[in-house]
C-alpha cells in the first residue's frame, strides 16, 4: 500500500511539533502501560471522595485553590483539573471521575465559603450583564428609543435634495399612485354589506 505525500507530511509535522503519531500508543510495550491503562486505584465512590477531600485539605493545595478562586477561576474548572489529574495518575476511571464532579465542586465551594472568598461556578460569571427591574428596563428601552429618534431626525435633516438627479425627481413628481389594494378590498366589502344593500 503506497503512502501518500500528504500522509507523510502530516506525520513529519507531528514529529516536529513533538506530538504522538496516530496509533503510537498501540505500539507501547505492554509491560510499561500508562497509569490510566492500569486498573484504577479507586473503584468505590466514597473512598475516592475521601481521597479528594484529603488532597484538597493539604495546606499547599488549599492555598492554591483559594488563590485561584479569588483570581476568578471557576469552581467547575478547579474541580475538572483535580479530577482529570487523578485520572491521569490512575486513581479512577472516567466513569468514577464523572461521578466525583459534583462532590468535588461542593468541597471547593465549602473551602471558599470557609475562607470568606466570593467564587464563580464558571470562569467569567462576574462579567454577565446585571438583571434589571421592570421600571429600569422600561427606562433603558425608552432612552434607547429616544436616541434612535434623534439619530433619525439628524439623518432626515442631512438629506440633500440635490443628491437625487433631476430626471429622477421629475419621474417621481409625474408618477400617479393608484389606490392601495387594501383600500379596494375595503370599498368592495362596504358595498356588499347587507344593511347597505339597495333593493
Amino acid at each position: 500500500m503506497a503512502t501518500s505525500e500528504k500522509a507523510i507530511n502530516f506525520i513529519q509535522g507531528n514529529l516536529e511539533r513533538g506530538q504522538a503519531i496516530p496509533g503510537q500508543s498501540l505500539t507501547n510495550s505492554p509491560d510499561q502501560p500508562y497509569n490510566w491503562e492500569k486498573p484504577a486505584e479507586y473503584s468505590n465512590p466514597r473512598e475516592a471522595m475521601l481521597y479528594v477531600f484529603e488532597t484538597l485539605t493539604v495546606p499547599e493545595t488549599t492555598t492554591n485553590v483559594l488563590l485561584s478562586l479569588s483570581n476568578g477561576v471557576g469552581v467547575m474548572d478547579i474541580a475538572s483539573i483535580i479530577l482529570y489529574s487523578g485520572f491521569l495518575e490512575g486513581k479512577w476511571n472516567p466513569d468514577l471521575m464523572t461521578l466525583l464532579m459534583e462532590p468535588t465542586m461542593y468541597m471547593v465551594m465549602a473551602l471558599a465559603e470557609k475562607a470568606d472568598i466570593d467564587y464563580d461556578l464558571e470562569a467569567g460569571d462576574r462579567n454577565k450583564p446585571e438583571e434589571m427591574s421592570g421600571d429600569k428596563a422600561i427606562e433603558t428601552l425608552q432612552s434607547g428609543i429616544n436616541e434612535l429618534d434623534k439619530i433619525r431626525q439628524m439623518a432626515v435633516s442631512r438629506v440633500n435634495p440635490q443628491s437625487v438627479p433631476q430626471e429622477v425627481r421629475e419621474v417621481i413628481e409625474q408618477t400617479e399612485l393608484s389606490p392601495s389594494l387594501l383600500q379596494k378590498v375595503e370599498e368592495q366589502t362596504q358595498s356588499k354589506n347587507l344593511l347597505g344593500r339597495e333593493e
